[in-house]
């Protein structure tokens, strides 16, 4: 296993996000597409060789495939294209949903198989265009978008039918109210299902808070219901040996604490990372 780090909404410029990677011993890099374009693919490539570094993920979360527009498309595009440049091997986007005010929320049409045929139809241009360019497309899974559960996940990837697709893995993102409790069981689930449909994995963690009805929060990994050696486990036993696990969602304060855990569960699990 291999490890990264997404830091995107923290503010750093581009000798802040390298300095965290060294300082937590990282890899890889997982940026929006805007960090990306802060400066020059050719500084970026220099700064990167120099720490030897790589970009494991450019994101481009804008572009909503149930609700796309002309300028989250571009964003998509300018992804690929950044991706290819940079010599990285991956972009990801979300998998969509019908809710106008976040692509990440839920709404009651994004669990139908109509709604995988339109999201299906909606990224096949993209996925084309990342294959003509050598980068492949990972999807975002989410329990509130049309990606809510493994079966929906597959039968996506198999719609498009394409080598450039591949599934991102956050076991956050899948976790309902009844899924915490057993959380290990699900993902488990997951893995088993998608099997190599699985590219990459991020990591934090979801918390459930004591009120009158459903309080579920995002955490930093090791905070929550999910159990990573157990995770880790799974993914060595089921993906490439060089999968990434990228820890993301997490404040710089809390950011060793999460780096330990993850480092910690792999050794638990008797994974190395590599």
């Amino acid at each position: 296993m291999r490890l990264g780090l997404g830091l995107g909404g923290l503010g750093l410029d581009s000798q802040g996000l390298i300095q965290q990677a060294k300082t937590h011993g990282v890899s890889g890099l997982l940026m929006d597409v805007s960090e990306v374009r802060r400066q020059s693919i050719a500084d970026w490539r220099s700064q990167l060789a120099e720490n030897e570094l790589e970009v494991v993920q450019v994101g481009a979360w804008a572009l909503n495939p149930l609700l796309p527009t002309p300028e989250t498309a571009q964003i998509a595009r300018d992804a690929i294209v950044a991706a290819a440049d940079l010599g990285a091997p991956r972009i990801i986007l979300g998998g969509g949903t019908k809710n106008p005010n976040h692509s990440f929320c839920g709404h009651p049409d994004n669990f139908t198989g109509e709604a995988i045929m339109e999201a299906a139809s909606s990224l096949r241009p993209f996925v084309r265009e990342a294959e003509a360019a050598g980068v492949l497309v990972t999807l975002e899974i989410h329990f509130a978008t049309v990606l809510h559960d493994w079966e929906a996940c597959r039968k996506l990837v198999e719609e498009i039918a394409s080598p450039a697709l591949k599934i991102n893995l956050d076991a956050a993102n899948m976790i309902r109210y009844y899924d915490y409790w057993s959380s290990s069981d699900y993902i488990r689930l997951g893995i088993e299902t998608l099997g190599t449909m699985i590219e990459t994995c991020h990591a934090k963690d979801v918390v459930m808070h004591d009120a009158l009805h459903v309080h579920m929060d995002e955490c930093p990994a090791g905070e929550g219901c999910l159990d990573y050696a157990d995770i880790i486990r799974l993914i060595d036993t089921h993906l490439r040996p060089d999968t990434y696990m990228i820890v993301e969602h997490t404040p710089l304060d809390k950011l060793p604490a999460a780096m330990t855990y993850i480092r910690n569960s792999a050794a638990k699990a008797g994974v190395a990372i590599l």
